[in-house]
């Protein structure tokens, strides 16, 4: 903004000094409000040639690679701005000041065509540097929000690293005091990295994503006041076996959802996982006896699930 700012000011300034030099070359050959007269219908026309091809043109013609229309354009505004201009300054020139028949020769247009065109070939520049300084602005912006991720990515290691840091320690410490508060911790502190960095991958190795439910299953049922018989069968080799994360999980944690009765001793969950030709994963629960658990339709991860 305030390389725009500096370049207004420095254009202020150039049509001021272009329009005071107007006048003193004028008042060299006229007397003051001739010199006047030519000062004033000197810079406004070329002002308008000036801006009008470089703020409206090239931005609406140009750029947009309407080269015939531009060009028609530019051919126009100067023959209609060389002839207003002309018409203008030997009316008032013939009118007001030596009173005599209004008389315009051909050349008087032809000097004034090309003078009007070495300003359209200047305001052709002005349009190239307000280009740059756009450009530059936006690289700069681009530098900006470069340096702020960078400090954010920053920010987002140093915390989880924290985090981490923190759970080992209290890790360590209830080790000593409470070994199953210990063991609950450290299956936290594996879901929590499997989040952090196993969720963003678009694939990961199934045996990451079957760790990441079993400790899923001993958190959740530690919230169950009876114990839940739970049972996970593996049939084939899935060492090699690759699949999208957290595509299994919506089926397990849809059973702890829905399929637990907290007031029941008899609860069970059953995984069965076969690797045959493709994947076949099983998941087996008590029927809750209310059947508004199974009026409310399928949750957000079993339509995700379900797709394609």
């Amino acid at each position: 903004m305030a390389k725009y700012n500096t370049l207004t000011k420095i254009e202020w300034l150039i049509w001021i000094l272009l329009t005071i030099m107007f006048f003193f070359y004028a008042l060299e050959i006229y007397p003051f409000w001739d010199a006047v007269n030519y000062a004033a219908h000197s810079s406004g026309p070329y002002a308008i040639i000036f801006y009008g091809n470089a703020l409206w043109l090239m931005p609406r013609l140009y750029r947009k690679k309407k080269y015939f229309l531009y060009f028609l354009g530019v051919f126009l505004m100067l023959v209609i701005v060389t002839v207003a201009r002309v018409q203008s300054e030997m009316y008032i020139w013939f009118h007001f000041i030596i009173h005599k028949p209004f008389d315009v020769k051909l050349r008087t247009y032809y000097y004034g065509f090309i003078i009007d065109t070495l300003f359209y070939l200047f305001s052709i520049a002005y349009r190239f540097t307000l280009d740059y300084f756009q450009i530059k602005r936006q690289q700069d912006q681009l530098l900006k929000q470069h340096a702020e991720a960078q400090l954010n990515l920053l920010k987002a290691q140093v915390q989880p690293h924290f985090l981490f840091n923190t759970l080992n320690n209290i890790y360590f410490v209830a080790q000593r005091e409470s070994p199953l508060t210990a063991d609950l911790i450290e299956k936290l502190s594996s879901i929590m990295r499997y989040f952090l960095e196993q969720g963003p991958k678009e694939e990961i190795t199934l045996n990451a994503e079957l760790d990441f439910i079993r400790n899923y299953i001993e958190l959740e049922k530690m919230r169950i006041r009876y114990p839940v018989q739970t049972s996970i069968d593996i049939i084939g080799d899935t060492a090699n076996i690759k699949i999208p994360p957290m595509l299994l999980i919506p089926l397990v944690e849809n059973v702890f959802k829905h399929g637990i009765d907290k007031r029941a001793s008899n609860n069970y969950l059953s995984i069965r996982l076969e690797i045959p030709d493709r994947l076949h994963f099983k998941v087996s629960n008590r029927i809750h006896n209310d059947p508004a658990q199974y009026s409310k339709g399928w949750g957000i991860g079993l339509n995700n699930l379900s797709k394609d």
